[in-house]
């Protein structure tokens, strides 16, 4: 009898001591190296800030960040691979607008739930797009591009880095919100696309301004709004498109997002530390440099933002008939 005690005595020990080795465990997360996808090519403005992220971060958590560039399909090649990842806090992602709330709705088959299968950790940035003319064109605001547009369905054309792109999508958002007919030009990224509006080939474009101000401090481009409702610091008397088109707002967003499963105390952790991170005047000014403002959030705002995006962009691309290339 005292022999079978003991050994309940031992087992009780030993459930115990499973249970503490468990939670401090748990508690001294994380206890190895963290990987960042970055779900584009290196040196990409995306790719770039995910590296920033990267850095801070390590000495935050005390553990290195190592960045893993997984491009495709617009994001949505490394989305899925954080999808298949295991919930445990060890891979996050960089997610954006595109790969988010829009892929999804132009290919249903991305190999992830924009909802589900992911643990939103916090916003990073946003940032607005700039619907700029060549120098030469007559246009001096957008009531005038409107007009010409009305009075000549299909013949003003813009361009864009692709179809489903942000900067397409701005296009068929305007032509929906004003009932012009406008001609869609896509390209195969932004460098293209600028190519063929300083060369006269289209009328306009909407554009992130790292890309547009170049051609713009050139002469070769003129700004007539930005897509945010707030305007920019660095283009001053450059109107919101919302003045001329009420409720016309589009703002890209990058973020950062865990597995589905991912504990919420380890979520609750990143959130703090990214957190700090972001509020580091170097990492604002970074973050500036490839036109991205910084704002963070709490995971349910984010989780709230990429659902108000997919609301918005989903009847948009149904009606307008948009497919995936």
């Amino acid at each position: 009898m005292k022999l079978q005690r003991f050994a309940h005595t031992l087992l009780a020990a030993a459930v115990l001591f499973s249970a503490c080795a468990t939670a401090i465990a748990q508690d001294a997360w994380p206890t190895r190296p963290l990987k960042l996808i970055a779900p584009f090519a290196p040196a990409g403005p995306i790719d770039q800030a995910g590296r920033v992220i990267a850095l801070k971060l390590q000495d935050a958590l005390g553990q290195p960040v190592v960045v893993e560039n997984v491009a495709g399909a617009g994001g949505a090649v490394g989305m899925a691979r954080l999808a298949q990842s295991p919930g445990d806090g060890y891979t996050v992602a960089l997610g954006h607008v595109g790969s988010l709330s829009i892929g999804p709705h132009l290919n249903p088959k991305v190999g992830f739930d924009p909802q589900k299968s992911f643990a939103p950790i916090t916003l990073l940035a946003d940032y607005a797009n700039v619907l700029v003319v060549n120098a030469g064109e007559p246009y001096a605001s957008v009531a005038e591009l409107i007009k010409a547009a009305r009075e000549n369905p299909g013949k003003i054309a813009y361009s864009s880095s692709g179809i489903g792109s942000s900067n397409h999508l701005s296009g068929e958002l305007l032509a929906a919100m004003t009932g012009v007919k406008l001609t869609h030009i896509p390209h195969r990224g932004s460098a293209p696309a600028m190519l063929d509006l300083i060369g006269g080939r289209v009328n306009f474009m909407f554009d992130v301004l790292l890309n547009s101000m170049p051609n713009l401090q050139a002469g070769k481009l003129r700004a007539l709004a930005v897509t945010n409702n707030s305007g920019l610091n660095k283009l001053p008397g450059v109107p919101p498109l919302s003045r001329t088109v009420p409720g016309d707002e589009v703002l890209g967003w990058v973020a950062l997002l865990a597995a589905a499963g991912t504990p919420p105390r380890v979520v609750e952790r990143l959130n703090l530390e990214v957190g700090k991170v972001m509020k580091l005047p170097d990492v604002v000014a970074q973050y500036a440099t490839v036109g991205f403002d910084v704002r963070t959030s709490t995971p349910a705002e984010l989780q709230a933002l990429i659902k108000k995006d997919l609301d918005l962009w989903g009847p948009l691309i149904k009606a307008a008939g948009i497919k995936s290339e």
